[in-house]
């Protein structure tokens, strides 16, 4: 069936389901499979990309979902929350994890706000050269601190 700007269409009819092409012989062809299976049907779509754009919300309900980026895989959001409501969530790298933020908040909540009107302790600043951990100097802090 032609469809027009140089695009056909094909149904055919398979042992266990339905093959819709679409084809263009300048742009290549895009498939949308329909597979009956024991565990019922598969929908597979292959293209040059893939697209889905929603005024409101996408939602994805299921078993197990799956991700596999050959190169790279990306989210952006105003706002991102990930959730296990039983087990475990495992980063793994290769290389480093990096983690940027305001705050790194580590199994706690935030801190609240500490009012305005309750005195602070003198701000204590190591040099460079005693951010490597020297015992001494780092004594000598504390008892400051507790003067």
């Amino acid at each position: 069936m032609h469809l027009g700007l140089g695009w056909t269409a094909v149904l055919e009819a398979k042992e266990k389901g339905a093959l819709l092409r679409l084809e263009n012989a300048q742009q290549g062809p895009v498939h949308v499979e329909i597979v009956l299976t024991a565990a019922g049907p598969v929908i597979r779509a292959a293209a040059a990309a893939l697209e889905i754009t929603a005024a409101t919300d996408v939602v994805a309900r299921c078993n197990r979902f799956s991700i596999e980026a050959r190169e790279r895989f990306s989210v952006q959001a105003a706002e991102i929350s990930l959730h296990a409501q039983a087990g475990s969530v495992v980063i793994e790298a290769n290389d480093d994890v990096a983690l940027r933020g305001e705050q790194i908040l580590l199994n706690c909540d935030r801190d609240d706000e500490i009012p305005g009107w309750v005195p602070q302790g003198p701000e204590l600043t190591l040099p460079p050269s005693a951010q490597q951990g020297d015992v001494e100097l780092l004594l000598d802090a504390v008892k400051k601190i507790e003067s």
